[in-house]
């Protein structure tokens, strides 16, 4: 392979003549000159569980000094001094990434990480006349290709939303990268409308780490579902993080597991068989997550049932809820009218735990839950048994579920509703 050139690090932005009059190949291997430095492509799948397969990349620059040390991603963008050579560093980046991509004769998304200076400037500086004649030259459609935009990148002016049209009126796909870092925000979500959302890596690590982070994750992921998103969930590493991905529902993954960032040709064939261990991981523990779920709420759901039938049959209260509330975790029973208002008070178990100063002591009568799952889930189904996700109970300020059930008396629908701690 030839020597690295030194090239000039001023003077006019690089085009597409200019970059492809540096790159250097040698078999299927791509590099390009800057300033001094060699540059080179490693590629990382992106997979989906639900295709099992591999459905795109993401191109991740790697350098050498003349020496042939590697230099750090960090240290290269610090030798740029001035913006045109670090749009021209940007440049070369993406050009050696789709050039790569070409010449391995990948299929699906390629992922570009674009800096926030090069994404500011794209108009001014015809960023798409560049991209349109790197894609063309490498026979790969603009819309194969996505840009990660980092919320470095976003700014509260006008610029920011011609950029992303810029984008798309190219054909790009648009992705925010590294969500749920630093001071992420919906708002981001909402203004960048972003086909897919890359979820940071830290996600795995608390989601692994942390049953109400466990939790607490395929909400985030529905809830981007519903602002028009796909998610991705980056930095997956363990087969634990794999299936606590896929049940969160994520749309795609990435980390070491799958396969970390490499230069030579890849070989989807060992990804695949990773994602059918994990399927398999997952099948096993979600079996087995049912099961101790149905251990631990089965006599509740008995004890409820058992109750709505005793009040259907005009029994005592006190006799009706006496076997749920003799339930090792029942906090307490109340029953609701068909429009969610609080017709009797609340009836706790003994020991109920309270924790002060939550909400202050009211007349029940007057309240209303009309709003809460457990209310309307009742309804839609009467006669079941219902179960709510855990959430913190208003009252007492501990973890806790619902199980309630919608009964009929004197003509008129009841909702029987009991709390159970859920630590």
């Amino acid at each position: 392979m030839p020597s690295p050139a030194v090239h000039p690090r001023g003077g006019a932005l690089p085009d597409f003549s200019t970059l492809h009059g540096r790159a250097r190949r040698l078999d299927q291997r791509l590099t390009i000159d800057w300033a001094g430095y060699r540059l080179c492509s490693h590629l990382q799948p992106i997979v989906s569980f639900s295709h099992r397969r591999v459905v795109g990349y993401e191109g991740l620059i790697r350098a050498t000094d003349t020496a042939g040390h590697p230099v750090p991603p960090p240290t290269l963008l610090r030798q740029a001094d001035t913006a045109v050579e670090l749009i021209g560093l940007d440049r070369s980046c993406r050009y050696v990434h789709i050039g790569q991509a070409a010449a391995f004769g990948i299929d699906g998304y390629l992922f570009l990480n674009m800096h926030p200076l090069a994404f500011a400037s794209m108009q001014v500086t015809d960023c798409a006349r560049f991209m349109r004649e790197t894609a063309a030259a490498f026979c790969l459609p603009p819309e194969r290709l996505v840009i990660e935009i980092t919320e470095d990148a976003l700014t509260d002016d006008s610029s920011f939303e011609a950029s992303v049209r810029y984008l798309r009126e190219l054909g790009c796909r648009v992705a925010l990268d590294d969500f749920g870092a630093g001071h992420s925000n919906f708002d981001r979500v909402w203004r960048l409308k972003p086909e897919i959302v890359k979820l940071d890596r830290d996600f795995a690590l608390r989601a692994a780490a942390d049953e109400s982070a466990r939790r607490l994750l395929p909400q985030i992921v529905e809830l981007l579902h519903e602002a028009g998103s796909l998610v991705l969930l980056e930095g997956i590493e363990t087969a634990e993080q794999a299936r606590i991905a896929m049940a969160a529902d994520v749309d795609f993954a990435q980390g070491y597991l799958f396969g970390r960032p490499s230069g030579l040709a890849p070989e989807e064939a060992p990804t695949v068989a990773v994602i059918d261990t994990v399927w398999a991981d997952y099948d096993n523990s979600e079996a087995e997550d049912r099961r101790r779920y149905r251990a631990r709420i089965n006599d509740y759901v008995n004890a409820i049932g058992h109750a709505a039938a005793l009040l259907a049959d005009r029994r005592s209260t006190d006799e009706a809820l006496q076997l749920f509330l003799g339930q090792p975790g029942a906090l307490r029973c109340y029953i609701l009218d068909e429009q969610g208002f609080q017709i009797s008070r609340n009836i706790p178990a003994q020991g109920e735990r309270r924790a002060a100063g939550i909400t202050p002591e009211t007349d029940v009568a007057r309240a209303r839950w009309s709003r809460r799952p457990y209310f309307r889930r009742a309804l839609e189904s009467p006669g079941r048994v219902c179960v709510t996700r855990p959430y913190l109970c208003i009252s007492s300020a501990v973890l806790c579920v619902t199980v309630s059930i919608c009964y009929r008396v004197d003509g008129q629908r009841r909702v029987l509703c009991g709390d159970v701690l859920w630590d």
